[in-house]
């Protein structure tokens, strides 16, 4: 391909990189030893090499999206144009088989599929086995109430129909990856009939070569954890999103659309407790599309509708069923308690009474073992699943306000250890979870620092309440053939140019911020402007990534840092090959079908 002159960057493109190669060689710093800097001359130098080869790269990147696609007639490929003649249900059904058929070897190896350390504790209690400190024989709302309804269901069919619990589970797992083919080349198909001639059709093909060899997606699909169930449903979702902003909202005109979309929006809400305010905020933003003012109010309506249902309807009706033990706001105080130990840590004498009570009353572990326990990469030490005293609170949130303002390097410097992981391309080569990290062991090994990459689960993780269930423990997946999985996923990890892809800031960093590179282009940005689409097209994507920022977890000591990010394996790519196919700016209206 002939990529043809390069346009200069306009200074916002060449900003967003230099600031780019800040942040990147800042994340680097907090990933290996808990702290932004030193800004020294060595930090100064790293960032503007960082920042300049983004730019390099982000420029290829360009350019290779502008380049025309080329329109090839129909009967100079036989097949092809067999393939185009088929009905709507052949051409979803014949690349999903081949989608398939490139899984199987994956599906086969990881059968009966992965159970995660939280779908034990879920199961567990659907069997009436005390997690998280509730009463046994209830259900903690730690996790999504929907996916425990479904995983002890599940596991009880499997009890109910073969005597093993894992039976079901394992038929469930292999109609997961099944269902993910079929919606996956649903993605592509949608991204061929969208675009431009001859781009749109480039692009859905390198999206489907994507979703078919990059193994990462089918490890993941055939681990039974919530966020696997989650992607089921967001998929189908952010497709029905899309075209609901490509059209203008005219999408919603259906009753059917509209219908299914809503439904889609539920499930999407249900299954993570991110994925609620991820799809309810995004909905928010289909109103503030350019449109008329009845289409505003019908987008307002699903937004309505479906946070009506997830936030009130539904939990009164599962809490009429079954005895649910509701939560206290201790993953609300994640982030900020996380900063109070590291203020424990670098200034022990400089609190006061007051505040030190207002701690103490709220969280287990007193500010006094704050120090100790301390883990720059994991808040688990810190904070347990509950607050000692919830009504205490206001209290603290204020005693940590005032104790930020005396002393915010420390604030900086926490937040920036605990969520690094998203922004960096090295890590700490500790993978220590039971205990707090001094700074000084870290910089001890800073010379070992690893490459920031995707771990997964593939070997089952039993947690203590799931290993009281003994005699559900007949059928174990069989280790040997895990093993290979292992050696699949670092075979890609250790190969040149393939390893790219699986570095966790490509996916949470580097490709979200090439997608903005695109959008400062001008005058590229303005029609976009004009056209209404970034807030729309990019809402999910926004407000996923900045769920990101709220978790206890981001480099990947185990693989629940990755698990959090691997819906970014499927709505990035999904964002760049519709960026890729954009229409030219005098076809911007898309309104309805152009084809």
């Amino acid at each position: 391909m002939k990529l043809g002159r390069f346009e200069p960057p306009s200074a916002a493109q060449t900003v967003l990189c230099l600031v780019c190669g800040v942040v990147v060689a800042g994340a680097d710093n907090a990933a290996t030893v808990a702290t932004l800097g030193p800004f020294d001359a060595r930090f100064v130098v790293r960032a503007l090499g960082i920042g300049l080869l983004l730019l390099v790269v982000f420029l290829i990147g360009e350019r290779l999206m502008k380049a025309p696609g080329k329109t090839r007639r129909v009967d100079t490929f036989p097949v092809l144009e067999r393939y185009r003649s088929l009905p709507f249900a052949g051409r979803l059904l014949v690349p999903s088989a081949v989608m398939l058929a490139c899984w199987t070897p994956v599906i086969v190896i990881m059968y009966p599929g992965t159970i995660w350390y939280d779908t034990g504790d879920q199961i567990a209690q659907w069997y009436g086995i005390e997690a998280y400190g509730q009463p046994a024989g209830s259900i903690s709302s730690h996790h999504p109430l929907l996916d425990t309804i479904v995983f002890g269901s599940l596991a009880r069919l499997g009890d109910a129909l073969a005597g093993d619990y894992r039976s079901a589970l394992a038929v469930y797992a292999v109609v997961q990856c099944v269902v993910m083919c079929v919606e996956l080349t649903g993605v592509c198909l949608y991204v061929a009939r969208v675009g431009r001639e001859g781009a749109a059709h480039m692009a859905a093909v390198a999206l489907f070569a994507f979703f078919t060899l990059f193994p990462a997606l089918v490890i993941f699909m055939m681990s039974i954890v919530k966020d696997s169930l989650h992607l089921l449903f967001l998929v189908p979702w952010l497709v029905l999103f899309a075209e609901t902003a490509r059209t203008r909202l005219e999408a919603l005109h259906s009753p059917r659309f509209a219908v299914g979309f809503v439904a889609l929006s539920v499930l999407t809400a249900l299954t993570t407790m991110t994925g609620l305010y991820v799809t309810i905020l995004s909905l928010c933003c289909l109103p503030l599309t350019r449109a008329g003012r009845a289409d505003r109010l019908r987008a307002l309506a699903v937004a309505s509708v479906t946070a009506l249902i997830t936030m009130m309807v539904f939990p009164a009706a599962v809490r009429s069923a079954f005895d649910v033990e509701y939560e206290d706001q201790n993953q609300l105080l994640v982030v900020p308690m996380q900063m109070t130990a590291r203020y424990a840590l670098d200034h022990p004498g400089d609190v006061t009474d007051t505040e030190r009570a207002a701690i103490d009353r709220v969280n287990h572990v007193p500010f006094e073992d704050m120090a100790f326990r301390y883990h720059p990469y994991l808040a688990d030490p810190v904070i347990q699943y509950s607050l000692r005293d919830p009504s205490g609170v206001g209290e603290y949130l204020r005693a940590w306000a005032v104790m930020g303002l005396r002393h915010p390097d420390s604030y900086a410097n926490a937040f920036a250890a605990l969520e690094s992981g998203w922004f960096s391309l090295q890590r700490t080569p500790m993978n220590v979870t039971d205990r707090g990290i001094r700074l000084d062991e870290l910089r001890g090994i800073a010379g070992q620092a690893a490459a920031n990459r995707i771990r997964f689960q593939i070997a089952d993780a039993i947690s203590p309440a799931f290993a009281r269930m003994t005699r559900y423990h007949a059928n174990n997946a069989n280790s040997a053939s895990r093993s290979r999985a292992y050696a699949l996923w670092g075979f890609w990890q250790s190969t040149p140019v393939l390893r790219v892809l699986t570095l966790t800031a490509l996916w949470t960093f580097l490709l979200p911020a090439f997608l903005l590179f695109r959008l400062l282009r001008p005058p590229y940005g303005r029609m976009l402007a004009r056209c209404a689409l970034p807030a729309a097209y990019a809402a999910p994507l926004v407000w996923s990534l900045l769920s990101l920022l709220a978790n206890a977890i981001s480099v990947p000591l185990k693989p629940t840092a990755s698990r959090y990010m691997l819906w970014a394996l499927v709505v990035v790519p999904f964002m760049l090959a519709l960026c890729a196919s954009e229409r030219s700016e005098s076809t911007c209206q898309m309104k309805g079908n152009s084809r």
